[in-house]
């Protein structure tokens, strides 16, 4: 609520300002960047990848702990009490290396997640200001904290076409 409160404080503001003199204004909206450019991609695409991968052990680890439980009902006749209680004692030391595995994916995924989009935001926010000054901006403005703008001000598109070269440059693409 503050952003967008600042946000249209920045926009009164520069109403009164434009019309002393004429302000340009552009818009981006770093989602739709993220998510159409190439390196925006790659990343998206690398965390998508380690996600499934966490989860698909937690999916395992999971069914071997309902197999344990399941053998454990079974069985629970026909086993011996020392048998029974070690049973009963392995399920609970993989339900504990679960939730122990599951605590660390999360933090794994959040410290990268923070890692590489926070990387990405502050190379997209050199861009931005790139195509900014190239362009005559004087104001650049968040999509998502407007309720409207018009689309010939948005220059994500821009943003997201210099991104790409330099990513291209860096991979090795373009010259």
């Amino acid at each position: 609520m503050k952003k967008v409160l600042t946000a249209i404080t920045a926009l009164i503001i520069l109403a009164g300002f434009s019309l002393a003199q004429k302000v340009r204004i552009g818009v981006v909206n770093p989602d739709y960047i993220l998510a159409n450019s190439k390196e925006g991609k790659k990343i998206l695409s690398e965390l998508q990848a380690i996600q499934k991968r966490k989860q698909a052990e937690i999916a395992r680890r999971q069914k071997e702990i309902q197999d344990l439980q399941r053998k454990l009902q079974a069985q629970q006749g026909i086993m011996s009490q020392q048998a029974l209680q070690n049973l009963e004692d392995k399920i609970v030391e993989k339900q504990k290396a679960l939730k122990r595995y599951v605590d660390d994916a999360k933090d794994e995924l959040a410290r990268l997640n923070q890692k590489k989009l926070g990387a990405f935001q502050q190379k997209m926010l050199k861009v931005i200001k790139k195509v900014a000054k190239a362009k005559g901006l004087v104001v650049v403005l968040d999509q998502r904290q407007l309720i409207y703008a018009d689309p010939v001000v948005n220059i994500s598109s821009e943003v997201i076409g210099e991104l790409d070269r330099m990513f291209d440059k860096k991979i090795g693409i373009g010259k």
